[in-house]
């Protein structure tokens, strides 16, 4: 499992607890501090449990690199990430590694629970069941689940990215062999001053990021196959990007 956590002192002890209390023993955590200020070492150093492993950035550089840090400090054969202000129901792991055994599948998936409303976030399937690449794509919402890091391979995030995670979550459903579990095991919190405001990004940032995306050649075969209509309408972003990028003025 991976966390990456930045300035969360207060609600990562939530999340560390619910790995814990977890029915199913036999895991690990990597949390990787992005260059925290408020205390997040102190509040880690409080849970002195060996499946715990801390890894350090000794300043911000962003979720998608603490998160590829911790990927690249994983010793299991599964992974799974974790927000450090949400949480995992008792029996979590032991659901979903139990499908995973009685199914042979790489990929387990199951949905969430809205903290507030108490109501599942992901929408998509509505009984548990295989999916196929088709289905995981036309999933919205949030879900959560374990993945072999076998399928992953030496894929990451891509760093240029806000997140990095869409490219990557897109071209695992391409070759994912996939079981949905209809259960909310992760409950999704959106409520408290913790919760990052989504600003806008301006044109530079925009640009950017849609270069960026551009170069993920992989990316765009498996968006195009998985899902044709959002790639007819990201495409004319790329090729706008392309074209600002060399005009943009420099800093």
């Amino acid at each position: 499992m991976i966390t990456a956590t930045y300035n969360r002192a207060e609600t990562l002890p939530r999340t560390l607890k619910s790995l814990l209390d977890q029915t199913y023993p036999d895991w690990e955590c990597v949390v990787v501090d992005d260059g925290s200020t408020d205390g997040t070492l102190e509040v880690l150093a409080q849970f002195d449990d060996p499946r715990i492993r801390v890894v350090v950035h000794p300043v911000n550089r962003g979720v998608a690199a603490a998160k590829n840090t911790a990927l690249d400090n994983v010793r299991g054969e599964w992974f799974t990430g974790i927000d450090s202000d949400d949480e995992v129901v008792g029996d979590a792991f032991e659901i979903l590694m139990d499908v995973a055994e009685r199914t042979g599948a790489d990929s387990v998936l199951a949905n969430c629970m809205d903290s507030v409303t108490g109501e599942m976030t992901g929408a998509g399937p509505s009984s548990d069941g295989w999916m196929t690449p088709h289905e995981s794509a036309a999933m919205r919402g949030d879900h959560w689940g374990i993945n072999k890091m076998s399928l992953l391979g030496d894929l990451r995030f891509n760093e240029r990215l806000p997140t990095g995670e869409t490219t990557v979550w897109t071209r695992l459903n391409l070759i994912a062999h996939r079981y949905y579990v209809h259960k909310a095991l992760l409950i999704y919190h959106k409520e408290g001053t913790d919760q990052m405001t989504k600003r806008q990004l301006s044109i530079r940032e925009k640009v950017a990021m849609f270069s960026a995306i551009g170069e993920e050649s992989e990316y765009l075969e498996a968006l195009r196959e998985l899902d044709p209509a959002y790639y007819r309408r990201m495409m004319p972003r790329i090729w706008a990007a392309r074209m600002l990028g060399p005009i943009m003025p420099r800093r």
